[in-house]
């Protein structure tokens, strides 16, 4: 069984790619940030069978932690279903910090704050609509 460290870490690989357009925009507001270092790295997906997956997403996005809450917004996305993955690199490093058993120990976040039982939530615990006129998501990292 995969860690919840290697699904969220190996989903978010593709930073720096963009969506293809469409006509829509998404806000993500994150909240409960720890300080004002390092970068959350955020992951879209549109597709339950590649959630969490290595290169599953299809919109990637990071921010600089610098404010409380912080606001990212992915422009030109479809319409249709999504679910977000995020964490706080607190560190710089790049890497979700793990303990051994591969539970976070760097802030994580889902869409409509998804929390996973014995691991990480699935899909159909984070997926949210995206409109036409665009939407807008709060997200609490814990």
């Amino acid at each position: 069984m995969k860690t919840l460290k290697t699904l969220i870490a190996s989903g978010l690989i593709g930073l720096g790619a963009t969506a293809a357009a469409g006509a829509a925009d998404l806000t993500v507001t994150f909240h409960n940030i720890e300080g004002s270092s390092g970068t959350i790295m955020i992951a879209v997906y549109n597709d339950a069978e590649k959630f969490l997956a290595p290169g599953g997403g299809i919109a990637f996005g990071r921010i600089e932690a610098t404010a409380n809450p912080a606001t990212y917004v992915f422009k030109d996305l479809a319409p249709g279903d999504y679910a977000i993955s995020s964490f706080h690199d607190v560190d710089g490093n790049g890497k979700l910090k793990t303990n051994f058993m591969g539970i976070p120990r760097e802030p994580i976040g889902m869409s409509r704050d998804a929390k996973g039982v014995m691991g990480p939530p699935s899909y159909e615990d984070a997926v949210f609509s995206l409109s036409a006129e665009g939407t807008s998501l709060e997200i609490t990292l814990d």
